[in-house]
């Protein structure tokens, strides 16, 4: 019988991997009540490979007070993803599909930059 693997929390990990290298929180909701400045990182896609890989898309929007705080943000977690990538042991490489825009908050008109990465991820045992 061939041995059983479960791919990770993908989102649990990125948003640990976030707080650990930027200075706004990162969750996967809008913080209640909202701050002024946050991160918020969730699952937007993804396919699996095989059975022991799988990539998963994930989309992380930076607000702040002003555009260049949350441009500012965007480029740090964006860099995290790029350079620090080995902190995700499971993580096997990373690619940007879109770097930062201007995003803003639709509801609130809250300053905001968006990007998209996607991540191939290894299943654990």
């Amino acid at each position: 019988m061939p041995a059983v693997v479960e791919f990770v929390d993908a989102e649990g990990m990125v948003i640990a991997f976030l707080n650990a290298r930027t200075e706004s929180h990162a969750a996967t909701k809008v913080p209640n009540p909202r701050p002024a400045r946050y991160t918020r990182a969730w699952r937007t896609g993804g396919y699996t490979v095989n059975r022991v890989l799988e990539v998963v898309q994930i989309t992380v929007s930076c607000t702040a007070g002003d555009s260049v705080t949350a441009e500012s943000d965007a480029r740090v977690a964006r860099s995290a993803f790029l350079n620090d990538l080995t902190a995700m042991p499971l993580v096997r490489g990373s690619e940007g599909l879109t770097g930062p825009y201007f995003d803003p908050d639709p509801d609130t008109n809250e300053d905001r930059y968006s990007f998209t990465v996607m991540l191939r991820i290894r299943a654990a045992r």
